[in-house]
């Protein structure tokens, strides 16, 4: 459900890192000679949607009302509203309708660069990231996908910049729904999972066999599949992934809905000042 409590968490975590990033580019003398952009690959429309409350009861109870207002604002007007604000802003969205509502909403903030791209937000990265000057430029890159739609060359893309502070939410039940039981994933959703995680190795990671001879047959051999894939694997595999492009990769936060783990929240950067603030802020979560 969006709006939930795990879209909040998500949404506090990084409203408070682009405020801590922002200050501390803004006070160190050396960090001023940067040009700061944050980057956001799935923008949607900046409102996360909820129904609207009544205008009756907004009159009747108007602090509900302001609440449900902060509750609503997606990670885009977040992101606008950090101050001091970031030199630039990269808004990557591939519906139409929902560039033209970031249109709309650059008009709310006339004093910040905005850029919003209607494009899949994979080719949109890659060129992105040919075209940042590491030695001019840093960035805070956040990747909020619809299922499991960010492909592993974009995550190397981003590492090699050597400038990027990247936030990523690991779709784990859908990765999860993926990796079938009783038998290995089909070609497709094979595919896919190696998209994501960069490698085939998730199979030998995930599943294990055993060949025995037919009772029917004793001349042939039945081969039994086990998925092995525990939640934690799962996630410890993605962290070990992020580990071999980035030197610094936060420890995970989980984001639950009041069923089942949905999504995992990373972290991964190549400054150990960025690593030691995502800790702290993922303790949040943890908590």
């Amino acid at each position: 459900m969006f709006g939930g409590n795990w879209t909040q968490q998500k949404l506090r975590v990084l409203s408070k890192y682009l405020s801590a990033y922002r200050r501390i580019f803004e006070r160190n003398a050396r960090a001023r000679y940067f040009r700061v952009s944050y980057v956001d690959a799935f923008a949607g429309t900046g409102v996360i949607p909820r129904p609207e409350i009544e205008s009756a009861f907004e009159e009747l109870v108007p602090t509900l009302f302001e609440a449900e207002q902060e509750f609503r604002k997606g990670s885009v007007r977040r992101a606008l509203e950090v101050n001091p604000p970031f030199h630039k802003y990269v808004f990557i969205e591939k519906d139409r309708g929902k560039c033209e509502e970031l249109l709309a909403l650059r008009d709310e903030f006339p004093k910040r660069d905005i850029k919003i791209e209607n494009e899949d937000a994979n080719p949109a990265l890659l060129k992105w990231c040919r075209k940042m000057d590491s030695k001019r430029e840093r960035a805070v890159v956040f990747l909020d996908p619809f299922g499991a739609s960010v492909e592993w060359s974009v995550i190397e893309a981003i590492a090699k910049t050597g400038g990027v502070d990247m936030w990523i939410l690991f779709p784990y039940a859908a990765v999860n729904r993926m990796l079938t039981r009783g038998h290995k994933p089909s070609r497709s959703w094979s595919e896919k999972l190696t998209s994501v995680f960069g490698t085939s190795t998730w199979e030998e990671k995930f599943y294990s066999s055993s060949r025995f001879t037919s009772i029917i047959d004793p001349r042939g051999e039945v081969e039994l599949v086990r998925k092995t894939a525990a939640p934690a694997k799962i996630v410890d595999f993605f962290a070990e992934r992020l580990s071999a492009l980035f030197s610094e990769v936060a420890r995970p936060g989980l984001l639950f809905n009041s069923k089942s783990l949905l999504f995992v929240l990373f972290f991964a950067s190549n400054n150990k000042t960025a690593v030691k603030i995502a800790n702290d802020l993922m303790r949040e979560i943890t908590r």
